[in-house]
């Protein structure tokens, strides 16, 4: 005798459109976490990016305020160097791109163990150039023409760079100490760096100047 046929198991169309409708919200609840934890994690990086830039920039500057000094130099020429302090913008008020805002002389150039014959002084310029601020400096203190320029961007997306100098009555947009009648014979008791990115914020800081005051 011939056996009747099984009936066959399975799922019906319903079970199956439901089981995908499931899987679909599933699907995309575990992308919109997904996406949000990438996202979160990109301003993260960026916010960790920007607190280090700040304060590389903040202990680069102080140094370099604290630690400078009205001394002469010499450019790569070998000719002196009118221009001992340089502050600001000559244009006045904020920096334009491009341009030169700062320009000193510094002691306390490290040199551990004496490795480098060198001295422990550094003349350090810093420049505005397509929205990033870059400090740059030479490996000799009074450089020859084949004397490299060392730059280190310290903050990207700076929109604006406004300077003033405090002289111990009042505040002034642009600080020149040169031989007169270029400038002056002495040096800013105080400078004021403000930043404005390009997102609007704005950074300010106070720092004291020169080593011997």
């Amino acid at each position: 005798m011939i056996s009747p046929m099984r009936k066959q198991l399975g799922f019906t169309l319903v079970e199956v459109l439901v089981a995908l409708f499931i899987f679909s919200i599933l699907s995309a609840a575990s992308t919109a976490v997904l996406t949000s934890t990438l996202r979160s994690k990109d301003i993260m990086s960026r916010k960790s990016d920007e607190l280090r830039q700040r304060s590389t920039l903040r202990i680069l500057m102080k140094s370099d305020f604290s630690n400078s000094l009205a001394l002469p130099k010499t450019d790569e020429f070998g000719q002196p160097d009118p221009v001992i302090f340089m502050g600001g913008s000559q244009f006045g008020g904020s920096v334009s791109d491009g341009e030169r805002f700062l320009s000193l002389s510094r002691t306390g150039w490290d040199n551990p163990g004496g490795i480098e014959k060198r001295s422990n002084l550094q003349a350090v310029t810093y420049v505005l150039r397509d929205k990033v601020l870059i400090r740059q400096v030479r490996a000799r203190f009074n450089p020859v023409s084949a004397t490299p320029v060392l730059e280190q961007n310290l903050m990207n997306g700076v929109e604006k760079v406004t300077l003033g100098f405090f002289d111990g009555e009042k505040w002034q947009d642009n600080w020149l100490t040169g031989a007169p009648p270029l400038g002056v014979t002495t040096m800013p008791i105080l400078a004021s760096v403000e930043l404005e990115f390009e997102s609007g914020d704005k950074l300010r800081q106070v720092f004291r100047v020169g080593a011997d005051q």
